[in-house]
């Protein structure tokens, strides 16, 4: 009778298949495909049959216009945060009140107003708190937090997947035909990766703010995370392509891990480009998904192979 240590079936998680020099050597190849696609794109009139349906484009510009409109009111309160909050209202009766009385009243209501609003603050504002600390976490928001450009994505996936999928066609010289099951899953599928990309970027902001809080790289913070959210959205554009080849989204994540450069070269071009009014969200899933496309046919990521290690 033979006796053993049974494996628990547990999977570790480890990052044996991601390498650093490969990795950072991804970043010029894949910013050289970005270039390159505008012209990848004339030249096979990629637009044509896109624009025959008409509710798709309505839809799409519909959500570049509220994007644009959410974007640039979080980017005026990131600015100006006490434009609202510093107005005065000032209620005096002005009848037949000399000029240097109206004066008088006015600065008598302005110190009353700041008096109030010092004790305010005295009170709401614990101790331990630093005053220039809280103001610059009010600035953050859902604009330099990534979640907006995660929703956006999400929005306009019928776009991504659809130009993914022609530039495939045209890369593999195939003649693959998308049906509405095939849009509804890799909607769902996306919904299901930007979440926990999202989940994943709170705890790589606290982890961020905590390492430069104690080493005292605050000033650090913003680029790093900037970075990161540029790695998970290229992470959606370069999951588009994988998913052509019933890759899991366990076996993607591995792949992208593996190709960190490229995503996040293409992550944190759509990152910039989104910011252009209107047409920055229309451009975005339409060159990023096809350039996405482009570099992982180069790459052949379809071909990447890991063992599932086990404890």
């Amino acid at each position: 009778m033979k006796s053993g240590k049974k494996k628990s079936g547990k999977k570790k998680i480890d990052f044996k298949h991601v390498n650093i020099p490969q990795g950072i050597a991804q970043i010029p190849y894949a910013f050289k495909i970005l270039l390159d696609t505008p012209l990848f794109i004339k030249n096979h009139k990629l637009w044509k049959g896109f624009l025959d349906h008409t509710w798709v484009l309505l839809f799409s510009i519909f959500i570049a216009i509220l994007f644009t409109n959410i974007l640039y009111d979080d980017l005026h309160h990131y600015f100006f945060p006490s434009d609202k909050e510093g107005a005065i209202e000032i209620n005096i009766d002005t009848t037949g009140e000399s000029s240097e009385d109206l004066v008088k009243n006015i600065e008598e209501v302005i110190e009353d107003e700041m008096e109030v609003d010092n004790n305010e603050l005295e009170i709401l504002e614990p101790d331990f708190l630093n005053k220039d600390e809280v103001s610059e976490e009010k600035k953050h928001n859902s604009v330099f937090s990534g979640s907006l450009k995660f929703l956006l994505l999400i929005l306009l996936e019928i776009i991504i997947f659809h130009f993914s999928v022609k530039t495939n066609n045209i890369l593999k010289k195939e003649n693959k035909l998308l049906e509405f099951n095939d849009f509804y899953k890799a909607e769902i599928r996306l919904i299901k990766i930007m979440g926990r990309n999202w989940l994943l970027g709170i705890l790589m902001y606290v982890l961020v703010s905590v390492v430069c809080g104690i080493t005292g790289t605050k000033y650090l913070s913003d680029t790093i995370m900037f970075c990161i959210y540029g790695f998970y959205l290229g992470f959606a554009f370069l999951d588009n392509y994988l998913e052509q080849f019933n890759f899991d989204i366990n076996k993607s994540t591995k792949t992208i891990q593996k190709h960190f450069g490229a995503a996040t070269v293409i992550g944190i071009f759509s990152s910039i480009t989104m910011n252009i009014p209107i047409i920055g969200p229309l451009l975005v899933p339409f060159i990023c998904g096809i350039a996405a496309t482009r570099y992982g046919h180069a790459a052949k990521m379809e071909d990447f192979v890991f063992e599932e290690t086990v404890s």
